[in-house]
């Protein structure tokens, strides 16, 4: 079972803290992982490309040539797409659904492996209790400097939903806050390190270890 140290808002060692070995000692299937980032991608998309059917242009309805005796073919309206200018035969559907739904088993195994991977490459810090009794963002830009992490992607993730801690962390660049229940692969994989406050383990372990869900 990995073991990482616990640090204060200072910087300084204060303890030690064990990983679940589920979520950090686990596996890692780096088709999963890129599977779960490349179905997040595609459910950012908006899809709202638009190409215009023969319905939609603004032409008029006239008939373009008469009927017999040109020796081309016939053509019903200017709009036809066969001609330029005229609509799209085979558009695509608007607006177009790129959303992809993973299996529960193949999302459970690329977060674990996302995990394995970054506490493996040292890229996971507990940092002790972070209590603010106001948003404060210059109090976060200072606990990162101290922690030797200004400047670097930082994934923080809480145990619960903690609105003065996100307020103060969701201006700094590079700096991106989720809660333990609601972390994504995407999320682990795009950061440089995971900030995890101390009673988020437990809470990663609940919502997502093997005991989760049975």
């Amino acid at each position: 079972m990995p073991s990482v140290d616990i640090v204060s808002i200072a910087g300084e060692k204060v303890g030690t803290v064990e990983l679940p070995a589920s979520l950090f000692d686990s596996r890692i299937s780096e088709s999963a992982v890129h599977t779960a980032v490349v179905a997040y991608e595609a459910n950012q998309r908006q899809g709202n490309a638009s190409v215009k059917s023969r319905s939609e242009t603004a032409y008029s309805g006239k008939k373009h040539h008469r009927q017999k005796g040109t020796g081309g073919a016939r053509r019903g309206t200017v709009s036809s797409p066969l001609l330029r200018g005229g609509g799209v035969a085979f558009g695509l559907p608007k607006p177009r659904d790129y959303r992809t739904k993973l299996p529960r088993s193949l999302r459970k195994q690329a977060l674990r492996s996302a995990l394995t991977s970054a506490a493996q490459e040292n890229q996971v810090v507990v940092q002790q209790a972070f209590a603010l009794d106001k948003p404060s963002t210059s109090t976060f830009a200072n606990m990162l400097t101290a922690c030797g992490l200004a400047g670097r992607k930082v994934l923080f993730v809480t145990a619960g939903n903690s609105p003065d801690v996100m307020r103060s962390g969701r201006n700094i660049p590079g700096v991106q806050i989720r809660t333990a229940g609601t972390v994504g692969t995407y999320d682990i994989v795009a950061a440089d390190v995971m900030v995890l406050e101390e009673g988020a383990v437990s809470v990663l372990d609940q919502v997502h270890g093997d005991d989760a869900g049975q």
